[in-house]
């Protein structure tokens, strides 16, 4: 009895080790595929532009260089390097001593002039008054012929002083423009780092005075580009090393010639030069690299869905319409000018659709 008993716990025991490696091990029965939901886009109503992208440096609009009126030394200084002018202010002063002992020295030599003209012409007129006539032709002739020397003579001498006159008016004209008044306002840059009392030549360019409100964007675009460029388009622009600083400008100049440098390779598109006038703002420099969008198009109200959305495997392009619970209806729209990842439906859909992709 005993030994039956172990039999039978013996199979029990074995029939549940087993029924355990079987649920253990059985294959799983795989889980069902859930289908991802479809992608939507909404069909909206907004504003689209169209930009072209250009390179080039920011430069100031107004710039005028100060020169030396004539060859001399400069007495005083009544601006430093750098130094904010206005119109009218003064910005150095010229040594005049050399020109004014010139100037003595020719009105001394006018006076006496004058003095040996008025002396000739007295001659003159006494000569003519005591002068006798020659007893024979001959005599008569060569009085005349000295009456008509020394009154051409004195003309001459006359005609001299009108010279000399019109020398001393120029020297007194240089003399008043050893005050050198500022031409605009701006800030003052010299030529050279060195403000001391130094000797100048006529015509040296001593500095420059920039307007630093006033800049423009010089920039450079292909054939393509030019075409589609006119003045008055706005400008969006960053600077290349802080695009976060934004900034507005307008076109204001698209050459109608090709650069110089075109020409050289007749195998190179040519290129043009485009200027844009900046809005004054105080974060702006000259010289600075810049970026501008050119927006070159705009149109309001427009209906527009993402370019991702429509469908251009079959003659016509189309999209999804979405009708509700998982149902579909293929639309074929008629698109318009793109943008960016929209393009504008000009028929077929109306704000506020939904459209999908399976």
């Amino acid at each position: 009895m005993k030994k039956w008993i172990s039999i039978i716990i013996t199979i029990v025991l074995m029939a549940g080790a087993g029924y355990w490696a079987y649920e253990k091990y059985k294959p799983q029965p795989e889980a069902p595929m859930e289908v991802p939901p479809p992608i939507t886009f909404d069909v909206t109503q907004e504003t689209m532009t169209q930009t072209i992208l250009v390179k080039g440096k920011s430069v100031y609009t107004e710039q005028a260089d100060v020169f030396a009126p004539y060859a001399s030394s400069i007495k005083q200084w009544h601006v430093k390097n750098g130094d904010q002018v206005k119109k009218g202010d003064i910005l150095f002063t010229l040594d005049t001593s050399a020109l004014q002992t010139e100037l003595d020295q020719m009105q001394s030599d006018l006076e006496k002039a004058k003095l040996d003209v008025e002396m000739n012409q007295i001659s003159i007129d006494q000569a003519g008054m005591t002068e006798t006539l020659g007893v024979t032709e001959e005599e008569r002739k060569k009085a005349f012929a000295d009456r008509e020397s020394k009154r051409l003579a004195n003309e001459l001498n006359q005609k001299a002083l009108v010279l000399k006159e019109k020398e001393i008016r120029k020297k007194q004209d240089v003399m008043s423009k050893a005050v050198v008044y500022a031409a605009s306002s701006g800030v003052f840059q010299m030529n050279e780092g060195d403000s001391k009392t130094r000797a100048v030549t006529e015509g040296q360019l001593i500095g420059t005075i920039t307007n630093t409100g006033k800049m423009k964007f010089l920039t450079i675009v292909g054939e393509e580009e030019m075409f589609r460029l006119k003045a008055g388009m706005p400008v969006q622009v960053r600077m290349s090393a802080q695009k976060d600083l934004k900034f507005t400008g307008t076109v204001s100049k698209v050459s109608k010639f090709a650069r110089k440098s075109s020409d050289t390779d007749l195998k190179q598109a040519s290129q043009f030069d485009v200027v844009i006038d900046l809005k004054p703002d105080a974060r702006m420099y000259g010289g600075v690299s810049l970026e501008g969008d050119i927006e070159t198009m705009r149109k309001d109200k427009v209906t527009a869905v993402s370019s991702l959305a429509i469908m251009r495997d079959q003659p016509e392009p189309y999209v999804l319409l979405d009708k509700g619970n998982g149902k579909t209806e293929q639309v074929n729209v008629k698109t318009g000018m793109e943008s960016g990842d929209k393009t504008e439906i000009v028929s077929g859909l109306k704000p506020g659709d939904v459209v999908v992709i399976p």
